[in-house]
């Protein structure tokens, strides 16, 4: 018997929606996952507070999950299998080139998009060419010059209504009071983003998310830098959320993906993995796997959007592992941000950015910390997933670092320059704190105690200032009034106990 449940049209007629889902078998036993809510998110409850069997639900396509999310109660959805978010209602799995034969009806224009030529209409030496061979009164790419110059100029207007088109079909919208939980280590939502936006109380557990290929991006600078407009989790408004043992990554196998080469552009399709803003709240983001990606934690929107952050975004990151996270791991604006024994995997083939007055202490002799530290440069990581940096500290945030872990291979494995960077620190008035407390042990690189952290943080912001890229004064090191406020899942006694407990707890289970 499918559901249906009630809409109101704008005219206030009631209708309602037959949706293709039915509750899960009274009879079905969910997977036994270990970990409870914690930290700043450790009040959510997703839908686990509606114990109803009328409540359960496990979906296995695209069509089922998004009516599912769109059950307006409380509800526990589980994942079963892989859900491609490019299905369509057919099953078949849409293209780039199906997104624009979507968009407007049969003949329309707009269908006449080319994404080469998206990119042609900006080369100012090829327009030229094209205006040339209109002063001549001569055809161009087989096509009167004239048309063929209209018809480029339609191509930046298009590209946006195209990507409203795609983003329809691969954004999956969570309500309240929902989690969204895989029934094992082969849940995975493949090319489609959550969007957890202006609702209250969410949890998603056990899932493999990979985040879109943008088919629609838009060039910034040449010839790796990209707009695109999908995460794997995009988090808006949002209050009460809890991320827990999930892997968010840019394909199935985890690998990355090699950017396609169109006229010289190596064109990125991805954005962030897991991006907040506008005044999102109470945040816990725990025992995940973040794997080869560029830009991969977001948390804070940009300076306009600080009068909706300040005094909200508090976020908890804590027992992960990022395993070629090139850069945002997080970076924070606006908030509050307690990053807590989180183990860091990167290749560095970069100089140092700077010299820190911090020094490595003798290598501890774990074994399992050593061997994950042994490796070479990686040849095959793509320009714009080249190892930046870990932890970016942007204006007015409190971050709060404890009992982390750094191992790095490459040709300059030890280098302690970016741990952090600093950005649109200007306020000197209102400066960002960040605190390096240094609990029963040292956080290490390599198996290496670094023997202050601080300083490693101290010596980034001096180096900032020195080169005129922040104001002396936003941003300061200090511990005052900063402090855990809640219970951890697990209290470390060495930079081993922290390796051992992620790497048995993050990711699926």
């Amino acid at each position: 018997m499918k559901i249906s449940f009630l809409l109101t049209l704008g005219i206030g007629i009631p209708v309602f929606k037959a949706l293709a889902i039915k509750p899960a078998d009274p009879s079905f036993t969910p997977p036994t996952l270990s970990h409870q809510p914690f930290g700043y998110g450790g009040l959510s409850t997703g839908g686990s507070l509606n114990t109803s069997s009328e409540s359960i639900f496990i979906v296995s396509n695209a069509t089922e999950l998004k009516d599912a999310l769109a059950l307006p109660f409380a509800k526990t959805i589980y994942v079963n299998g892989t859900i491609n978010g490019n299905e369509l209602p057919d099953g078949r799995l849409a293209t780039c080139q199906d997104y624009i034969d979507m968009t407007g009806s049969p003949g329309a224009d707009i269908r006449n998009f080319n994404f080469t030529q998206y990119l042609l209409s900006m080369n100012t030496t090829y327009t030229a060419l094209i205006d040339q061979a209109i002063a001549q009164n001569v055809t161009f790419e087989g096509m009167n010059a004239t048309e063929y110059k209209t018809l480029l100029s339609h191509m930046n207007g298009w590209r946006p209504v195209l990507a409203n088109t795609m983003k329809s079909q691969v954004g999956f919208h969570l309500t309240n009071d929902t989690s969204v939980i895989g029934l094992d280590e082969n849940a995975a939502l493949n090319g489609g983003e959550f969007y957890v936006a202006s609702v209250d109380n969410v949890w998603i557990r056990n899932m493999k998310l990979v985040s879109p290929q943008d088919c629609f991006p838009a060039p910034e600078t040449f010839p790796s830098s990209w707009n695109s407009l999908y995460d794997a989790v995009g988090v808006v408004t949002a209050t009460n959320l809890w991320v827990d043992s999930c892997e968010l990554q840019d394909q199935l196998s985890g690998e990355y993906v090699q950017p396609d080469e169109i006229l010289g552009w190596q064109v990125d399709r991805f954005d962030g993995l897991f991006d907040a803003e506008d005044g999102s709240d109470n945040i816990t983001f725990s025992h995940n796997i973040v794997r080869n990606h560029h830009k991969s934690m977001l948390l804070g929107g940009g300076t306009k959007e600080a009068p909706r952050d300040l005094g909200k975004m508090h976020f908890t990151v804590f027992g992960n592992l990022f395993n070629g996270s090139a850069s945002r791991s997080p970076t924070m604006r606006f908030g509050t941000f307690d990053v807590l024994a989180n183990v860091y995997e990167n290749v560095n083939d970069n100089n140092p950015i700077f010299d820190t007055n911090a020094t490595l202490l003798p290598a501890s002799t774990d074994s399992e910390i050593q061997s994950r530290a042994d490796g070479d440069s990686d040849d095959d990581v793509p320009l714009d997933a080249v190892f930046e940096y870990i932890l970016g500290v942007y204006n007015q945030s409190t971050v709060q670092i404890q009992d982390n872990v750094f191992m790095q291979t490459g040709s300059d494995p030890t280098d302690l320059s970016r741990i952090f960077t600093i950005s649109e620190s200007t306020l000197p008035e209102f400066p960002a704190r960040v605190c390096v407390h240094e609990s029963d042990f040292f956080s290490t690189m390599n198996g290496q105690p670094i023997d202050n952290l601080t300083v490693v943080m101290q010596d980034t912001i001096d180096h900032f200032v020195e080169t005129g890229s922040m104001v002396e004064g936003a941003v300061v090191v200090t511990c005052e009034g900063i402090e855990i406020g809640y219970e951890l899942p697990k209290k470390f006694g060495s930079a081993e106990e922290v390796v051992t407990y992620v790497m048995a707890e993050a990711g699926q289970h």
